[in-house]
């Protein structure tokens, strides 16, 4: 299934952005490795998305400034996705951003292909990267009886950032000792080692903070020894375990034993997500709700605390440029400061964007969805849980 995290600074921040004319391009690439494993495939896309932008500059009403702008946004988008060194390792589609006039360029990895699109709007577009985008919330420990490999990363990609080696002696070798005293040594000396294992972890989740815990030890007696040395911060974001040769293991290698842990996350969450919401809609106490003028309202109200979008949904809307109220098409003035709404043909762009802002989660339940959208408890293109 797609994954599903909430939104990361790089998102937040895009969701800030937005012009008086279309000076923002958001580019989409797709780097399946079933229809773009090769160099010449993905030249060929960025080819076509390219021209896509330039016939998008011809056909859209832009003034001169933006013009401009955009063609500085063109040259620095095809310098960055033509360049050889550009890390696409391991991911599955890119999203670029940019606005010269805004001061605005990201490239965000994405754990999953998408459709390959081109955009100039007034804003980022967003939905397609909701809970595909790495946050660097995953930590892996791999942990031997005299090693230990710290690794972080997300669903795209895991990088190994810090590890250790201790000096535990070899088990089978008794020396001039008698075997159970010099077994009991090494024992106290793979408690040594364990402890400061933890540590180490301990150090890396206080200097960045992560949310989840993979741990590798195939050796069984490990297990109970180290997860009485983690912290409990640490042991409570403990999502499963992988037996994996630590020693050898490279970093695509480790990324691969604990995909299917995240992945197992991942339905875990949307599963308990659409669960609470089916309760919530189903007690009568408004805490859940669905469709599109409610949503929309519960938003102006900073009352939502998760937004649900189907993949792909649009509708036309209003929005007040001056105080960010959101409504349905077809009105001419905002209700709260009375001025000119703006006709949107999307809002449901701007309502992620809102939801954002405020600091809610967005999920986005993609239409190949494994499980089928008859899992899903709501029949509307967007819904919301509410935090009153």
């Amino acid at each position: 299934m797609k994954r599903s995290r909430p939104a990361d600074d790089t998102l937040r921040s895009l969701s800030e952005v937005e012009a008086d004319e279309p000076v923002v391009v958001s580019l989409f690439l797709n780097l399946d490795p079933a229809e773009f494993a090769t160099a010449q495939a993905r030249a060929s896309q960025v080819t076509s998305l390219l021209s896509e932008l330039d016939g998008l500059l011809r056909d859209r009403e832009l003034s001169s400034d933006a013009l401009a702008e955009l063609a500085s946004d063109r040259e620095r988008m095809e310098a960055v996705l033509r360049d050889e060194a550009l890390d696409i390792g391991d991911a599955a589609g890119l999203a670029v951003y940019s606005s010269h006039a805004l001061e605005v360029f990201e490239v965000v990895k994405l754990a999953d292909p998408v459709d390959a699109a081109v955009f100039v709007e007034q804003r980022p577009i967003l939905e397609p990267v909701i809970g595909l985008q790495d946050d660097g919330a995953w930590c892996v420990l791999l942990v031997t009886r005299d090693t230990a490999r710290v690794f972080r990363g997300g669903p795209t990609v895991i990088r190994e950032v810090r590890d250790l080696r201790s000096e535990v002696k070899n088990q089978h070798s008794a020396g001039g000792w008698s075997q159970a005293r010099y077994e009991r040594s090494v024992e106290q000396e793979v408690e040594w080692h364990l402890e400061r294992a933890a540590e180490l972890l301990f150090r890396v989740f206080k200097r960045r903070p992560f949310d989840h815990l993979i741990i590798g030890a195939n050796n069984e007696a490990l297990r109970p020894a180290l997860t009485s040395e983690t912290h409990a911060y640490l042991a409570e974001r403990i999502r499963g375990w992988v037996d994996i040769d630590e020693k050898l293991a490279s970093d695509d290698e480790v990324f691969e034993a604990v995909r299917a842990v995240m992945d197992a996350h991942f339905e875990q969450e949307e599963s308990a997500l659409f669960e609470r919401f089916a309760a919530q809609e189903g007690s009568g106490e408004g805490r859940a709700v669905q469709g599109l003028e409610p949503v929309l309202a519960a938003l102006v109200e900073r009352k939502v605390e998760t937004l649900l979008v189907r993949e792909g949904a649009q509708a036309p809307g209003s929005k007040c440029v001056t105080c960010g109220w959101l409504g349905p098409a077809g009105l001419e003035r905002c209700v709260v400061d009375d001025t000119a709404l703006d006709a949107l043909e999307d809002i449901v762009e701007a309502a992620i964007q809102a939801a954002i802002q405020q600091a809610a989660a967005v999920h986005v339940v993609r239409a190949d969805d494994a499980r089928g959208n008859a899992a899903t408890p709501f029949s509307e293109p967007i819904a919301a849980l509410l935090r009153y």
